[in-house]
């Protein structure tokens, strides 16, 4: 299968560029959406140092329509522990094995209501910083709190549901699990993937889809 190496924020090494029939490098969605126009059917190869750059791409895919259709493999630097769930190996030789020959599978990811996507998860913080901020937020049927937060996180759990926990005091939090948290909230700061969004938010709704992202895995 023709694969086609794409670099996020690094130069890839001659070990990762061997056998592959393209490669570029992207630092921004603009080359990122540049190497996505020219990849003609080949499997998309990512290799990031860690998940930031991974969920850069994804999204790119997923405004373009290509995430459930392209085959995509994974070259990561430091391990994510839902991708070693899946069993993408910790070690770069055995990923980059896996990328020529692991076999596509459908696999899950978080989404939100901006187009935006989440391999880990995503952390909500006041815009300006205080000591809490009013958060509103439900998971399924599920009050999650209603009320002064300190901070809200949602994370993936397992292959359909996600998790979302807030910390109400210093000390006390509150979780809930489910498909879906809806929120409302005072100006908020969103970090997904550890990448800040641009502006303040003041709803956002997150939701849990199994099967999305197609990612070769081993047998």
């Amino acid at each position: 299968m023709l694969q086609a190496l794409l670099s996020v924020g690094r130069e890839p090494s001659a070990a990762d560029v061997a056998g592959m029939s393209s490669h570029r490098t992207a630092a921004n969605p603009a080359e990122v959406d540049t190497a996505l126009a020219e990849l003609d059917g080949r499997r998309l190869v990512i290799d990031a140092v860690d998940v930031a750059g991974l969920s850069l791409v994804l999204g790119r895919m997923l405004r373009a329509g290509l995430l459930a259709e392209t085959e995509t493999a994974v070259l990561l630097e430091r391990p994510e522990p839902y991708l070693a769930g899946l069993g993408l190996p910790a070690g770069r030789a055995q990923q980059r094995e896996l990328a020529r020959a692991g076999r596509p599978r459908l696999v899950g990811i978080v989404k939100d209501d901006s187009g935006g996507v989440c391999v880990t998860g995503a952390t909500l913080t006041p815009w300006t910083p205080g000591d809490g901020w009013w958060v509103r937020a439900v998971v399924d049927d599920q009050r999650l709190c209603d009320g002064n937060a300190r901070r809200l996180t949602v994370r993936r759990l397992g292959p359909a549901a996600l998790e979302a926990e807030v910390r109400i005091g210093r000390w006390r939090t509150r979780r809930c699990r489910g498909r879906a948290l809806q929120l409302a909230c005072d100006p908020a700061q969103i970090v997904a993937d550890g990448i800040p969004r641009e502006g303040p938010r003041a709803k956002r709704t997150f939701w849990s889809e199994p099967k999305l992202w197609q990612l070769a895995l081993p047998e």
